[in-house]
């Protein structure tokens, strides 16, 4: 049996930054899967880890962010609403915080091996490309 050759890398692409996306998202569903959780869900709850919002914020926020409609934005906020993880006035509930936790100690560990090793430089110039990248994604969304 054969194994294949790592390809030589080449500029950074919509593609490849699709692949690199779509594995580390993988793992992380794959810890929410666990916790019966829904991405964003979990986005949810690690914004109002952060602090507080009100409700347009944080549905505005989460939309924007991950590219989908309010309305679907608001159907996980109510389903998390509704199982006892966020309470009305938008702050997590003990559960919401202690399920939480879990999710950042159990993907801790992930993201540590995916950014072993990586120079700091490096990846300080892979924020700036990234945060270029988004800037000019988002600047074309508006404008269509």
């Amino acid at each position: 049996m054969t194994t294949a050759t790592p390809p030589v890398p080449g500029p950074v692409t919509g593609a490849n930054l699709g692949v690199a996306y779509f594995a580390i998202r993988k793992n992380l569903l794959d810890v929410l899967d666990d916790y019966d959780l829904t991405f964003e869900q979990s986005l949810l709850l690690n914004y109002l880890s952060q602090g507080e919002a009100t409700r347009a914020d944080l549905v505005a926020t989460t939309a924007g962010n991950i590219k989908v409609s309010a309305a679907e934005v608001e159907s996980h906020l109510d389903a998390a609403i509704a199982r006892g993880l966020i309470a009305d006035g938008l702050t997590l509930t003990p559960e919401g915080e202690h399920l939480q936790q879990q999710i950042t100690e159990r993907s801790r560990p992930l993201t540590r091996t995916f950014f072993a090793d990586i120079p700091a430089d490096d990846l300080a110039a892979t924020a700036r490309v990234l945060a270029t990248l988004t800037e000019r994604a988002n600047a074309a969304l508006a404008a269509s």
